[in-house]
This record gives structure tokens, C-alpha cells and sequence, in this order.
């Protein structure tokens, strides 16, 4: 039966969609379909409707709308033999993970592209599934952790009055919080800032 209240994910069909032509890479699919890698990742990151990969996808696969949408009733022929084939697959591609790569610059995180790296590089200090994030500020580039369980002492992309930032925090008592770096410090209570996600990789 077609479900036509929708109220799903657009990142969440946008993995989909790329699952159903049988790609492992959102790279590899942004190629596919004509779009760059970074129109790719704004559209993860405005979480919209992706109407026009969705009809291009009911076009080019045998997938069906409810499996796009909602993940409901039987997979693409793609899907099934990816994961036929999970079990063979090299050790090697099982700790690769894709991770969203932006630029911070003047405030704002602009989408860059994808990057591949290893998992076994991070996997001691990140949980599984983690929602990661590459950002890129001037030489360098950090890998953000956004699936924190709590704000730590530690390096952390933040958002204060709307404007991104990587900087320094420790926590004070009573709820409060410095924030250091970009030679600016300053004190304020944890809920008057935003914390986007918390450092867990510098990579020059």
C-alpha cells in the first residue's frame, strides 16, 4: 500500500536512493546523477524532500516509492545483492567511513565534498554510528564528533548567536562554561551557546 503522508527524512532517502543504484560512496552517486559534491551535501544538510532524484531513481531502478521513502516493502535488486555480498566483503572496505566535509569560513560551514578515511583511526575515541563531520579551517582539518552524550572540557565547534566557531571549553561550576581561542576568552552559562560537536581528530 502507498503511504502518501510524508514525514520522512530527505538524509535519510538520500542514503537510500544511493543504496538503490548500488553505490557504497555518496561520491560515487553525486557523480552518477550530475550533481557536484557539494550540491550533494547541502542537500543532507537542508534535510529536504529530493523530489527530482526521486523520480530519477524510480526511472533508473527497479526500487520502489515506499522503499525510497520509508525504507518499507521489499528492497531494490541492488540492495539485496549488496548484502549478499556483505559477507565477502574486503576487511579493508568495512572500516572505511564517508564522512561530510565542510569549510568553516567567516562563521558559516560551507559543504565541501565527502572524505574517506579509515575508521580504525578514530574508532578508540568515537562510539559506533557516530554522526561525524570533517571541518576544514585554514591548513587544518577536524574531525567532529556530533554524537556526544555530554558537553567535556575539550575543543568544540560551536555556534554562538548564529555565527560557527571552533573553540576551546571547560566547564565551570554553575553551569557555566569559558570559551577560549581566535584570541578572544569569555564565561557564560552552558545554554547560551550551542555545541555543535565536540573534537576528536586534528588533521594537518
Amino acid at each position: 500500500m502507498l503511504v502518501t503522508n510524508f514525514k520522512g527524512s530527505g538524509g535519510a532517502i538520500l542514503d537510500r536512493l544511493i543504496q538503490a543504484y548500488g553505490f557504497k560512496q555518496k561520491s560515487q552517486y553525486a557523480e552518477h546523477v550530475g550533481l557536484s559534491s557539494s550540491n550533494l551535501a547541502m542537500r543532507y544538510k537542508r534535510d529536504a524532500f529530493p523530489a527530482d532524484l526521486v523520480v530519477q531513481c524510480l526511472i533508473d531502478t527497479d526500487a520502489e516509492l515506499n522503499w525510497i521513502l520509508y525504507g518499507q516493502g521489499n528492497p531494490p535488486s541492488a540492495v539485496q545483492a549488496m548484502a549478499a555480498e556483505k559477507g565477502g566483503e574486503s576487511h579493508s572496505m568495512k572500516n572505511l567511513a564517508e564522512i561530510e566535509r565542510v569549510k568553516l569560513t567567516n562563521g558559516e560551514l560551507r559543504p565541501v565534498d565527502f572524505v574517506t578515511l579509515e575508521s580504525k583511526l578514530f574508532l578508540d575515541k568515537v562510539a559506533p554510528n557516530s554522526h561525524l563531520l570533517a571541518v576544514i579551517e585554514g591548513e587544518q582539518q577536524y574531525i567532529i564528533n556530533r554524537s556526544y552524550k555530554a558537553v567535556v572540557d575539550g575543543k568544540w565547534l560551536l555556534d554562538i548567536e548564529g555565527m560557527a566557531s571552533l573553540r576551546n571549553l571547560s566547564r565551570l561550576p554553575g553551569g557555566r562554561v569559558r570559551v577560549s581561542g581566535s584570541d578572544a576568552e569569555f564565561e557564560c552559562a552552558l545554554n547560551e551557546i550551542s555545541a555543535t560537536g565536540i573534537v576528536v581528530m586534528t588533521l594537518i
